[in-house]
């Protein structure tokens, strides 16, 4: 464990990404020339929004719960996981469902956070509760959520329509969508550990796949880097001492 060293950046570079994040959603309309596009990116936009204020908002509560303390990077982590688990099904879920999305989004990530704590995994920023249980979270839910008619017509990336169109709506087309989403995160997954074995593996046999502990005890900064340190934290609070 350690203790980020600038918050204000972390909740800085939340919110880039958080702005980035209207243009890889509301891009992936492809276009705005239609009356059905531009209501299509708006009611985009508003579930983006809602998974992630609910997600960041829900994070920050089930932290307090278990630490009795505010966590802001837990938070800022919460927000980047609602906005992974809202980007699948941004264009065909109702805004109810994108606060739902949200927060059991929230859930899944603590969850697995938790969970790599537990097993002694590595992970300083949380990039696979974030990315990796949240992305799978966020594929399942476009299936679940899906605004189709009840459990049999699915609309999916054809947005206000369903698939087939409104004259022809493909029965069954619900369960078959679902499927194929639970397809997409098991080869997704499979393919993510076979690649990642090739890499990793091989480096660790050779020795090369971690820091040794002296480095990362005196940190990465002290070995590597001219100057070895990137703040000069230290020297400014003892400037400020002597001048009082």
């Amino acid at each position: 464990a350690f203790a980020p060293h600038s918050l204000p950046l972390i909740v800085l570079g939340t919110f880039i990404l958080w702005f980035g994040w209207y243009g890889f959603n509301c891009g992936s309309t492809l276009g705005m020339a239609s009356d059905a596009q531009g209501t299509m990116a708006a009611q985009v936009a508003m579930n983006t929004t809602l998974s992630a204020a609910t997600c960041g908002l829900t994070v920050l509560m089930l932290r307090f719960a278990v630490l009795q303390r505010y966590d802001i990077g837990g938070m800022c982590n919460g927000i980047l996981a609602g906005l992974v688990s809202i980007t699948a099904g941004c264009g065909n879920v109702e805004c109810g469902s994108a606060v739902l999305i949200g927060l059991i989004g929230a859930f899944v990530y603590q969850g697995a956070s938790s969970l790599l704590q537990k097993v002694k995994v590595d992970d300083p920023i949380d990039a696979f509760a974030v990315h990796g249980a949240c992305g799978a979270w966020g594929t399942l839910a476009a299936g679940l959520f899906d605004w189709g008619t009840g459990v049999d017509y699915f609309n999916g990336w054809s947005g206000w329509s369903c698939v087939g169109g409104e004259d022809a709506c493909v029965s069954g087309a619900f369960g078959e969508a679902l499927t194929a989403n639970i397809l997409e995160i098991v080869c997704i997954a499979g393919w993510t550990a076979f690649h990642s074995i090739i890499i990793f593996l091989p480096l660790k046999l050779a020795g090369l796949l971690r820091a040794p502990d002296d480095s990362q005890d005196r940190g990465m900064d002290e070995v590597k880097h001219s100057p070895p340190k990137a703040y000069a934290m230290d020297s400014a609070r003892k400037q400020e001492q002597e001048t009082l």
